[in-house]
């Protein structure tokens, strides 16, 4: 027969295993490399409205942060400040100089998500481009994505080709 302390701590180790959540937390997936010196090849025009910062991609389509689609990967190219006016960048090469992995970053709703930023230099030297990478915050987690997703994401507009 049990003693009643030990049986009192035998009830309260199962009531503290029951409590216990029955999905683990994981920590977020570690980053697919896109290092510097990766390329981002633009096919076609894109435009900044005057006073944004930014333009996203999901689906290889235009979005905007209130339509992104739960689940899927987007892309955003941002420049350094607001746009003064329409501002238009054309067909052009960047080049990645440094690639920024943060877990806690502010997704398009404010919340927290997994991000790969990729600062850009286009082929004429100006260095006032990045391009960030995650899951919207609906996903329900957070994970960096792959260089497939970016691709996925941005394919129609943007090439990436991944330095070797």
């Amino acid at each position: 027969m049990l003693r009643p302390r030990t049986a009192l701590i035998f009830v309260g180790a199962l009531h503290l295993l029951a409590c216990q959540s029955r999905h683990p937390a994981y920590p977020p997936a570690a980053p697919e490399q896109v290092q510097s010196g990766s390329v981002l090849t633009l096919k076609q025009n894109i435009s900044f409205a005057a006073g944004s910062r930014y333009v996203y991609f999901q689906d290889q389509q235009f979005v905007t942060p209130q339509s992104l689609r739960p689940n899927y990967p987007y892309c955003r190219l941002g420049l350094d400040e607001a746009a003064a006016a329409l501002h238009e960048v054309h067909p052009s090469t960047f080049v990645v100089t440094s690639v920024d992995y943060d877990e806690r970053s502010a997704g398009s709703a404010g919340a927290v998500v997994s991000a790969t930023r990729m600062n850009l230099q286009n082929e004429l030297g100006a260095k006032d481009y990045h391009m960030t990478c995650m899951l919207p915050r609906s996903a329900g987690y957070a994970r960096f994505i792959s260089v497939p997703e970016i691709r996925g994401a941005v394919g129609e507009f943007f090439s990436l080709d991944p330095a070797k």
